[in-house]
């Protein structure tokens, strides 16, 4: 056999938690002396320099194949040189099998005396030429064995047929502490391999473990690519992924070695890209991402500026929510895919951008992303611009990797290519929580509290929403226009749909209409002169009867029209359950309908309009997966996707949301980038009506969520501009037109339906370059 040194890593203490004790590691001579050897006729012992995961040495084990008169049970025993387990709460082995997978690994764990049957029992099986790390939960000790006088580990398999395994490094450790990663991969690609093939758990796994061992699979994957693409993988490994591609720091995550990043984007537009690092054999310290400037051929600069880095913080799961959501898997469907409904796992979820933290140490074998932002100026010219990114560590070489910003000969709109109504009014969620609503009822009374801390930078968040198209505005409520912060959004042209106040349906009795007058137009007509004042009453709706049935429609009715008496060419808007849109029904009266997207019929939504109405469509804790939504655990494309590939599809009159900053938060979000920021939004939901979080001194915090929901809309922003280049084609039957109407039409291997859509980052980007390759080569 080829004999194998394996270094150990430099700061090996960087993937043990202090406390972790290792039983076993086969290195030291009373080591070497106290393990197994020799041979009889159904097993064989010896140690050997080859296939460690610590050290030089490993136990290697072989059994012949099992058959009738030969020992069922080969084993062996090893003395514990720690008596005292009850402080800890697993055992981590390392093994590495040479042969098919299949054959059981199992232990006892027991005191000095008696049957060592009576022990702790676990069992685990070997993987197919591969690495396992198998962890061994320590919390259900039998009643005839004592975690607090352990003497005997005793191995052993069962009937084995394809036994050649190496084992290593028995470790303890306690909770909260992880697993060790196996050390001396710079060897070279005898182990790597293995260390990328399996990483297995006990069968009573629990999440933490399941995050773990996956989380070490895709580590090793990512190693092995980057080795493969020249890095040093002993000091950093560098990345990229698509901004719409969740990548969790502690579980399953997919990157490419970062070997250029390219970007594409119109002026005036945003774009961005994922740099994804991970420590080699050492943590990293206080890392950053920075870009150079850019130069094109010609000269022209495209100034480093324009280009932000902010490390992406983490918010932990600790609940299951109740929904799936969907991934993508091989169909028969016209794309080639179809969507399939899991559980979203628990632990550790990318989301707020911490644009507050000019660096992260990045530590124990974590994938840390940074969010890199393009911003292109209006006035930037276009063309093919070069230069670097550059990922630094203060005890690492930095690394650079090329950097191309192509920027297109056309602009985005300043303002939401669709209209929208979105809340944006901080407040708390207290339903199924009563002690979290008498403890906010005093927490309302501090000025750091973020219900209360957003508001002295009211203009900040107002021009922060706005560079993600959306209108400081609340859907509820007839006093929460921010006046200055509408005012403001005018002068800059970035102004979008506002409420004047929410109303409801008249009561019944025969002073009904009265009582909803003294209630309800009073605060609507100050609004309304308030608006108009300003110049900026062409911009408002009014908004009420928020999902109200079809019983109360005749109510729903006399107060429309007293609405459109009162406030003449002011839209009137609603997500009552009328489906049919006004067209036959009592609610023929109102301006704007709202269904939720499985309602929304392209059809009815025709004829709605040749009445003159229009038609939006909405999500909110609805619908779940395979429809799209913006939870916490959903996929990050799927926001893009709907605001941009489906919108231009099935082409709504706009889009409602009714909240994007619930914040069940005492305090600020301050640290990261594993944050204390609460996920559970709405009731038990993650994310539900908030897409924002706040940070140190009530600064606005993006979410990759809203990140990708303005990137889709600025999709939308592409397939409208064709478009319009179509409409003023002078060859509207040549080629050019058709391939136009093509992509109009949205490709179906980025969308066949609202439930049959591409979670492919790829698929999107090839639709909209090729829009923008049509809008720059338009006759």
């Amino acid at each position: 056999m080829r004999k194998i040194k394996l270094t150990v890593a430099a700061t090996l203490a960087g993937a043990f938690a202090q406390g972790a004790v290792t039983l076993f590691d086969f290195e030291t001579l009373t080591e070497i002396k106290a393990a197994p050897k020799g041979a009889d006729g159904s097993r064989s012992f010896a140690v050997e320099s080859a296939y460690a995961t610590s050290g030089s040495n490993a136990l290697h084990w072989t059994c012949t194949p099992w058959r009738k008169g030969l020992n069922e049970w080969p084993s062996f025993t090893l003395t514990a040189p720690v008596s005292d387990w009850s402080k800890y709460d697993r055992m981590v082995v390392d093994l590495v099998n040479l042969s098919e997978g299949g054959d059981p690994f199992s232990t006892f764990i027991a005191e000095k005396e008696g049957r060592i049957q009576n022990g702790l029992h676990a069992t685990t099986r070997l993987p197919s030429h591969g690495y396992l790390q198998w962890i061994v939960p320590l919390s259900n000790w039998p009643k005839t064995a004592n975690p607090k006088k352990v003497a005997r580990v005793h191995f052993f398999t069962d009937k084995a047929q394809n036994f050649n395994v190496y084992l290593d490094r028995v470790t303890l450790l306690a909770k909260g502490e992880r697993p060790p990663a196996p050390s001396g991969i710079g060897v070279g690609r005898d182990l790597l391999p293995l260390m990328s093939a399996r990483v297995a758990a006990a069968e009573c796994e629990c999440a933490e473990v399941r995050d773990g061992r996956v989380h070490l699979e895709s580590y090793w994957r990512f190693r092995e690519a980057c080795a493969r693409a020249g890095q040093d993988t002993s000091k950093m490994l560098v990345g990229t992924a698509s901004t719409m591609v969740k990548v969790r720091p502690r579980a399953a995550f997919e990157a490419a070695p970062a070997q250029a990043v390219a970007i594409r984007l119109a002026r005036h537009e945003k774009e961005g890209v994922q740099v994804i690092v991970a420590p080699g054999d050492a943590d990293l310290l206080a890392v950053t991402v920075t870009s150079s400037d850019l130069v094109a051929k010609d000269g022209s600069r495209f100034a480093a500026s324009n280009v932000k880095c902010a490390v992406t913080g983490y918010v932990n799961i600790t609940n299951p929510p109740p929904y799936r959501v969907g991934h993508m898997a091989p169909t028969n469907s016209p794309a080639g895919y179809c969507r399939k409904l899991r559980t979203p796992e628990l632990g550790w979820w990318p989301d707020p951008i911490l644009d507050h933290m000019g660096s992260a140490d990045v530590r124990d074998r974590d994938a840390q992303s940074f969010w890199v932002r393009v911003t292109c100026p209006e006035g930037q010219r276009a063309g093919l611009y070069e230069g670097t990114l550059t990922v630094s560590a203060t005890n690492t070489p930095p690394v650079s990797v090329p950097f191309r910003v192509r920027v297109n000969a056309f602009a985005v709109p300043q303002k939401s290519p669709l209209p929208l109504a979105i809340t944006f009014w901080p407040e708390v969620n207290v339903s199924q929580d009563a002690a979290w609503a008498e403890e906010t009822a005093e927490l309302r009374k501090k000025a750091d509290f973020p219900v209360n801390a957003w508001k002295p930078n009211r203009l900040a968040w107002g021009d922060f929403l706005a560079d993600y198209y959306i209108t400081m505005d609340s859907l509820y409520g007839n006093d929460r226009q921010q006046w200055d912060v509408l005012a403001r959004l005018k002068e800059q042209g970035r102004l979008g749909p506002f409420n004047l106040g929410y109303w409801s349906y008249f009561g019944n009795g025969p002073d009904a209409e009265e009582r909803w007058r003294q209630a309800t137009l009073p605060a609507l007509k100050a609004n309304y002169e308030k608006a108009r004042s300003l110049g900026i009453l062409d911009h408002a709706y009014l908004y009420g009867c928020d999902e109200i049935a079809k019983e109360y429609f005749p109510n729903i009715r006399k107060a429309v029209e007293t609405l459109k008496r009162e406030f003449p060419g002011v839209p009137i808007f609603t997500t009552a359950y009328d489906h049919e849109f006004g067209v036959g029904t009592e609610l023929g009266c109102m301006d704007w309908f709202t269904p939720l997207t499985p309602r929304y019929d392209g059809a009815k939504a025709a004829a709605a309009r040749k009445e003159g109405r229009q038609v939006w469509w909405y999500i909110c804790c609805g619908p779940h997966s395979p429809y799209a939504n913006m939870f916490i655990e959903n996929a990050a494309i799927e926001g893009r996707v709907l605001m941009g590939a489906q919108t231009a599809r099935m082409r709504p009159d706009g889009f409602l949301y009714y909240e994007i900053s619930i914040w069940n938060m005492r305090r600020p979000l301050s640290g990261g980038p594993f944050t204390d920021w609460n996920p559970r939004s709405w009731t038990s939901y993650h994310g539900d009506g908030s897409w924002t979080c706040m940070g140190p001194g009530g600064m606005p915090l993006a979410t990759q969520r809203l990140e990708n929901f303005r990137d889709g809309l600025e999709d939308y922003a592409y397939a409208l501009e064709l478009e319009r280049k179509l409409a003023a084609s002078r060859h509207p039957a040549g080629d050019w037109a058709k391939r136009a109407r093509d992509l109009l039409a949205v490709p179906q291997d980025v969308m066949v339906s609202m439930t049959d859509y591409t979670d492919d980052p790829v698929a999107v980007l090839r639709w909209r370059d090729a829009m923008a390759d049509m809008i720059e080569s338009a006759e």
